[in-house]
């Protein structure tokens, strides 16, 4: 894979995990306003916003690793 594909790769694939911490986040709050009685929204909201969180920065990571290895042109 030369340089220019890898960079590329990086960079959708962090906004793809973007977009799913987005998609996660408004699925929690979608059940939790239409009270979903088989789950516990504790358990929904702790497990969605950890969810949530581990996509998001996992995203960033991965924007971040591209956007270094722009700069040290690699």
């Amino acid at each position: 894979m030369n340089k220019k594909t890898r960079e590329l790769v990086l960079i959708k694939s962090g906004d793809y995990m973007l977009d799913v911490s987005k998609l996660v986040f408004g699925g929690v709050v979608l059940v939790v306003i239409l009270q979903i009685e088989s789950l516990s929204n504790i358990v929904l909201l702790i497990t969605g916003m950890l969810a949530t969180l581990l996509t998001a920065v996992f995203g960033m990571y991965l924007t971040s690793i591209s956007q270094t290895n722009k700069k040290k042109g690699e």
